[in-house]
């Protein structure tokens, strides 16, 4: 006689930190807005990705690498000794993973248990919270200045007993603004040095090949608690490769090996990244582009309020929710996609991409005639 199974309701339950994470919704696309507004062309000026697109030698390297996508990748050891060389530094001081973010993610799952808190600040990458409470930690969020900034000192005075890491990205998004040097070394002498403090530079060739002069040196610095982030998803333009690197003294670094996927990243986004490392013309020549953008957006915005961005990217405060969904709404309907900032805990405000210079000319007009209507001002 056949066995009989009883067919129960659906019982599988997580973890009940993990219930209550929000899920991720990608923003609009191109085709999505052209469908809803009836648009023939839209740009998408939302996620700060590079509009020049990619070294062609990155493109090269990937196309070679796919040809031999039937055998495992070496986990990215060459992606690593090619940046141990690049920073003039051991082998052991280098960690690579899919994307910053992921990163992120794992540092959370390496140095937090659901006993542990963490910090960071209000208005800062949405990352952070959601790494954090996905092991049961707390996430412990510190107000910003009145110029969008981190309070360095408000962050020293929430650590706690328990306070295993603090996360900085900087310059920050989405306001892109950042902390100088002296806040820097002013944080690392004021908190204990068994806290990791994590420096995220997704957009740090923006940050120091523009010229900045006060922005902090935090690979490799003398405070060996501290974990500095950096990416190819922006300057290098590989954002959908997916490549994120961490850089830090040898006695941190060792467990992020420890707790990272063998084959991640994948072998195409290994190779195109080794190539795109390779062609600092083309950094360069990215660099030079957002900062003429960057200086035209600050120049039609000033009817708006603002953050003093230094990335690819400004922010502006509309004031209101509803000022900034009408902002938001118009320049949609003028065929350009932005950034909502209310996942980012700011509902006031939005984040526009700098794009090319054409297409930072044709947004900049726009911005002019709804600040002339007083749509979002």
């Amino acid at each position: 006689m056949p066995q009989q199974f009883v067919i129960l309701p659906f019982m599988v339950i997580p973890l009940s930190h993990i219930r209550i994470l929000p899920i991720y919704q990608p923003g609009a696309s191109i085709t999505d807005v052209q469908t809803e507004y009836g648009l023939n062309h839209v740009e998408k000026l939302s996620s700060n990705e590079n509009p020049l697109g990619f070294s062609q030698f990155a493109l090269e390297a990937a196309q070679l690498a796919i040809s031999e996508a039937n055998v495992y990748n070496d986990g990215g050891l060459e992606l690593r000794k090619a940046l141990a060389k690049h920073y003039n530094c051991e082998i052991g001081n280098i960690t690579v993973n899919s994307g910053s973010d992921a990163i992120i993610h794992q540092i959370m799952r390496t140095f937090l248990s659901c006993e542990d808190s963490a910090i960071s600040s209000e208005g800062g990458f949405v990352s952070f919270p959601i790494a954090v409470a996905a092991v049961g930690a707390e996430a412990i969020l510190t107000p910003m200045t009145t110029e969008f900034r981190f309070d360095v000192d408000a962050i020293v005075k929430s650590v706690k007993s328990n306070t295993k890491v603090i996360y900085i990205p900087n310059p920050n998004n989405p306001t892109g603004t950042y902390i100088t040097a002296d806040e820097f070394k002013r944080l690392m002498n004021s908190i204990p040095s068994d806290i990791v403090v994590v420096m995220d530079e997704a957009y740090y060739e923006y940050a120091t090949l523009g010229g900045l002069s006060d922005f902090p040196s935090t690979a490799l610095c003398p405070f060996e608690n501290v974990v500095t982030l950096r990416t190819f998803s922006k300057a290098y333009g590989l954002a959908s490769m997916r490549v994120g690197y961490a850089i830090g003294h040898e006695s941190v670094i060792q467990h992020l090996l420890r707790t990272k996927l063998p084959f991640s990243p994948n072998g195409p986004a290994c190779a195109a990244a080794v190539a795109a490392l390779g062609d600092q013309e083309f950094v360069a020549q990215s660099v030079q582009t957002n900062s003429e953008c960057l200086k035209i957006l600050k120049e039609v915005t000033t009817r708006y309020t603002t953050s003093d961005s230094i990335a690819n990217f400004i922010m502006i405060d509309c004031g209101s929710a509803e000022s900034m969904k009408a902002l938001h709404y118009n320049l949609l309907q003028n065929g350009f996609i932005t950034r909502s900032l209310g996942a980012f805990g700011l509902p006031n405000c939005i984040r526009i991409s700098t794009g090319t210079i054409e297409q930072t000319k044709n947004l900049t007009q726009t911005l002019l005639n709804l600040a002339n209507e007083n749509i979002g001002v």
